[in-house]
């Protein structure tokens, strides 16, 4: 089967792919960005290995930011192997937020999987390992790899009890090909672990059940917050902060009409909205949105607060202070959940608070571990938020206990990453 998917998948499933993306690149600007990053890809990598001293080197691959965030605690242990590491990305998400400096790190973007980019690809950077966090397998890479008897390594590899094409016969054939190429797949926990053993069960893949370093790296990013005020005491002291991580359209519509009716009886709230996308247009829309519905909210821009004047929400219009936000938070909501799919909320638990979310979209599993820890609280309407809201803002003891139940979340999180890297290595 491994001859029969490899001229499919090169003489088929190749070609639509490009056909695919150059056509959606029309109407998608990441798409367009993404194909615009990997012109060059191959001079501009020659340049950054050029730096690079006489070291063993390893590939981590993530697809876009969020793996990224998971490799981190990875390439940290690799450093202290004393390995270069090339961070590769699909997205461009991934690729242009990737800010670690190191001169023993450099990025590119994963070049298209042609059997002969990745040839180049490989013998360019000669890697001792490839790692993929978490999905994005590619098959040429994987091929290549194998025949140039490169470690092929899967890390944080989650089963998702919702993909059915493992069960669809075709498709499940090749992705069983496809994961069979992996030598080594570090899975989460027992599930993982035994619904990878069963759908892999006629593969050499070897399964190892060890935890998930996305955990250790938002415990990583709590430690690095510093005192640094991110919000004047002429503004925050005094108030019940609520945070607002993400948000969405969907999101707003629940909660600010909740927020509009408490500030009736909690004069001392504030709400910072930190939108998904602090674009311009949408925070506009926002402050239009606001003025025309809410009477008791008075707004004020994140940048504007120089001339803070009682305003009781903040519109955060820049990005990369969602962490320290949360750390100055007495509660927090995370969008996405009610339409795109649940953002981090593992960022706000760190800071021992409890978390409210919708999760009527599923794209993880962590809002499951928040519930059963009794830290995470799911939000259904906008009734439903203004009674638990309440609650929380009346009663501190409430909110301390509930908040206090985040640290269970982060139990044996530490060391995974070195685990996972010495086991490699």
């Amino acid at each position: 089967m491994k001859k029969f998917w490899y001229i499919i998948y090169n003489t088929i499933g190749i070609p639509a792919i490009w056909l695919f993306f150059n056509i959606y690149s029309v109407f998608n600007s990441k798409v367009k960005e993404g194909l615009k990053g990997r012109r060059d890809l191959f001079s501009e990598l020659d340049k950054s290995l050029s730096s690079f001293s006489p070291k063993k080197n390893v590939i981590i691959h993530s697809s876009s930011l969020g793996e990224y965030q998971q490799a981190l605690p990875l390439v940290q242990e690799f450093i202290k192997k004393n390995y270069n590491v090339v961070l590769s990305f699909f997205s461009p998400s991934g690729y242009n937020n990737s800010k670690i400096k190191n001169e023993n790190v450099v990025k590119t973007y994963l070049p298209f999987d042609s059997v002969s980019n990745q040839k180049k690809f490989l013998e360019m950077i000669s890697p001792e390992i490839i790692i993929f966090m978490r999905y994005d397998l590619w098959y040429n890479i994987l091929r290549e790899s194998g025949k140039m008897n490169i470690k092929r390594v899967l890390a944080n590899a989650r089963y998702d009890e919702n993909d059915s094409t493992w069960n669809i016969p075709v498709i499940s054939s090749f992705k069983k090909n496809l994961y069979g190429m992996i030598d080594t797949a570090f899975v989460i926990d027992d599930f993982d672990e035994k619904n990878y053993r069963v759908k892999l069960a006629k593969e050499k893949t070897e399964i190892i059940k060890i935890g998930d370093s996305k955990f250790e790296r938002v415990i990583q990013t709590a430690g690095n917050i510093t005192g640094e005020e991110i919000l004047p005491p002429s503004v925050k002291d005094g108030k019940k902060i609520f945070v607002m991580g993400s948000s969405w359209k969907d999101d707003e519509d629940v909660i600010l009409p909740a927020i509009d009716k408490t500030l009736n009886f909690e004069k001392n709230l504030l709400t910072i909205l930190v939108p998904h996308e602090p674009k311009e247009t949408k925070i506009s829309a926002i402050e239009k949105m606001i003025d025309e519905r809410y009477g008791n909210i008075k707004t004020i821009r994140f940048a504007n607060l120089n001339n803070y004047n009682e305003e009781n929400l903040i519109i955060v219009d820049r990005i990369g202070i969602l962490s320290k936000l949360y750390a100055a938070a007495y509660l927090s909501y995370v969008g996405g959940g009610f339409k795109t799919g649940l953002h981090n909320i593992l960022e706000p638990a760190i800071f021992n608070m409890p978390i409210l979310f919708s999760n009527k979209v599923k794209n993880s599993d962590e809002d499951e571990i928040l519930i059963e820890k009794g830290c995470g609280i799911v939000i259904k309407d906008s009734r439903q938020f203004y009674r638990v809201f309440r609650e929380f803002l009346k009663d501190k003891k409430l909110r301390d206990d509930t908040g206090i139940k985040s640290k269970l979340v982060f139990e044996n999180s530490i060391g995974i990453a070195e685990k996972i890297v010495n086991q490699i290595t």
